[in-house]
């Protein structure tokens, strides 16, 4: 069995560094790691141009692809190499603890999965929206089934699931990415685990158990922008999977949205509303990629 993996990395060299070592440190570590640079300067491909660690490889992008374009890439040149298992990883989100891929990797030769990780959750399209796992079902099992690994959670993928034909969508380009590949990798038959006790205690470290998800969460400003591709990836995933009516939920729910962000002032509210408004319309106009800054 074959191990390894990508890092997608956009303009952040030192910080990517940094992440490669935490990879590497791994107490199952990948026999090789290739790095996807989304970067739009020549920073990050200088220092790696005599890079000394020849398991790590190098690919530039020539353009920024999105965490969407820069992981089918990845997944492509991993399946090339003949890996069976490679490691979706991003710069800034390293594992969380020493023996995250060897807790992992004791799952590997499972019939049937095809994606796996330490966190997911489960997608509703009736109600268009992600929903969060109970607490309750973590408990006295070793995997849980999920619908999507969530981003940063150190999803590994089969190599199975690549040569069925499943690659993440590019047009994505930022948001929900994983979903709609996970999603796809059901369809043709493969199972999406989480390791229930990874999952447990990330929760705990992090006080998660317990609470629920609130209607309206406040943005800061220039997060608001991540909301607008949300969205827009939202109504192109109803599409693509054939639920209208979640297309139909989405414009009410969003709506909502766009009314309650003026409780956080004028200027909040009207760029809350602008980017929703911009959601719908390259939706409908068929505008998908990279369309504004992050």
């Amino acid at each position: 069995m074959r191990f390894g993996g990508f890092i997608i990395t956009y303009n952040r060299p030192e910080l990517l560094i940094q992440t490669i070592n935490s990879v590497f440190q791994q107490t199952f570590p990948p026999e090789l790691l290739w790095i996807i640079d989304n970067s739009d300067n020549v920073d990050t491909e200088f220092r790696f141009k005599n890079f000394e660690d020849k398991r790590v490889r190098y690919f530039r992008m020539g353009y920024n692809a999105g965490p969407a374009g820069g992981a089918k890439k990845g997944l492509e040149l991993c399946t090339r190499d003949g890996l069976d298992w490679i490691y979706w990883g991003d710069d800034n989100d390293p594992p969380k603890s020493l023996d995250t891929f060897e807790k992992l990797q004791i799952h590997f030769e499972k019939e049937k999965i095809g994606v796996i990780g330490e966190v997911g959750q489960y997608f509703s399209f009736e109600r268009a929206k992600v929903v969060r796992v109970k607490d309750f079902e973590l408990k006295n099992k070793e995997l849980i089934e999920v619908d999507f690994i969530a981003g940063g959670m150190s999803m590994m993928v089969s190599s199975a699931v690549i040569k069925s034909g499943v690659l993440p969508d590019s047009s994505f380009f930022f948001g929900f990415e994983e979903l709609d590949f996970c999603l796809n990798a059901k369809k043709k038959g493969f199972k999406v685990y989480a390791d229930s006790h990874m999952f447990f205690e990330r929760r705990k470290a992090k006080n998660y158990l317990g609470i629920k998800k609130p209607f309206y969460k406040n943005r800061f400003l220039r997060r608001l922008r991540r909301e607008y591709y949300s969205l827009r990836n939202l109504l192109f995933l109803a599409l693509k999977h054939k639920s209208y009516r979640m297309i139909l939920i989405l414009h009410f729910k969003w709506l909502v949205k766009g009314v309650f962000g003026f409780k956080n002032g004028i200027e909040y509210g009207m760029l809350n509303l602008k980017l929703i408004s911009k959601a719908f319309f390259h939706f409908y106009t068929g505008k998908s990629g990279y369309s504004i800054k992050l």
